[in-house]
């Protein structure tokens, strides 16, 4: 008997089905042993911060830095856990709604019953061509199989568009989303030219929150990791902002002290504000 070309075509998005699923799977994998490597970088941390040999003496603010830092780590582990829970999910659902199109689309071609809800509802006897559910996935229509293409992406914004999205929840003080957003931003585009402000943006959520270990530790990374960066200046005036709310005066004065020779280009209300905060702590 000829096989029709709908069936061929269900057979070849099952195929590629298969294919996705195998790389989106290999994907996953590469994610979930990079999880596996942080997790034992954070158990190393722990055992160091129980050795004082391995740091030297540390003070009650250094301390305090640590573990923000460490709980910072694990936050974005935890939350690297649920972007993959989520894929598998996804993909998962994608899968079981193409394998239950190519089995319909099967069974009416060859006159069977189609099962549903496990009772049986007869098939016309005559076979014919059947019609596409609506908005069924174009993959499935054969519209790019001839191309030899993959099954296509699932929509997803991109870094500016989260970022955006984040100063609005910031703006509106909506500190949850706003996280949540700028924290996107850093784990899946680390290398775009908005992850500094991003960073930023997750410190000055902190600190409106009352976080000051957690604000330390993100604006430490902005002078660490992005000091050329437009929030460069910023980052180590908020350093020193929030080191000043843990009352470690000698930490906040080195911020504020050093903001004119690290940036000489600062902008004036950063080197105003940072005036200010050096004649209320009295640095020397």
């Amino acid at each position: 008997m000829k096989i029709s070309k709908i069936l061929v075509l269900s057979f070849s998005a099952a195929l590629l089905c298969s294919t996705a699923r195998a790389q989106q799977f290999g994907a996953l994998e590469a994610e979930i042993d990079a999880l596996k490597e942080d997790v034992r970088a954070l158990q190393r941390d722990a055992y160091r911060m129980k050795n004082d040999d391995a740091f030297g003496p540390l003070s009650s603010s250094d301390m305090a830095v640590r573990v923000g830092e460490m709980d910072e780590n694990m936050r974005k582990i935890n939350g690297r856990l649920d972007e993959i829970e989520y894929k598998l999910k996804t993909m998962n659902e994608r899968i079981d709604m193409i394998n239950r199109d190519v089995d319909v689309r099967i069974s009416m071609i060859e006159g069977k019953p189609i099962k549903s809800n496990g009772a049986g509802i007869q098939a016309p006897k005559e076979k014919f061509e059947p019609k596409v559910a609506e908005n069924a996935p174009k993959s499935l229509l054969g519209a790019n199989i001839d191309k030899g293409t993959d099954l296509p992406d699932m929509p997803s914004k991109n870094a500016e568009q989260i970022y955006k999205e984040g100063l609005e929840f910031l703006k509106n003080k909506n500190y949850d989303k706003a996280e949540a957003s700028f924290d996107s931003v850093l784990r899946r585009f680390p290398q775009d030219k908005l992850a500094g402000n991003a960073q930023f943006w997750l410190g000055e959520v902190y600190y409106s929150r009352g976080q000051f270990k957690e604000a330390a530790v993100a604006f430490a990374k902005v002078y660490k990791d992005y000091k050329d960066g437009p929030k460069g200046a910023d980052g180590l005036l908020k350093l020193g902002m929030s080191m000043s709310e843990l009352n470690n005066k000698e930490a906040a004065c080195e911020a504020f002290t050093n903001i004119k020779t690290e940036f000489p280009k600062a902008e004036e209300r950063i080197i105003k504000k940072a005036a200010e905060e050096i004649k209320k702590l009295g640095c020397k």
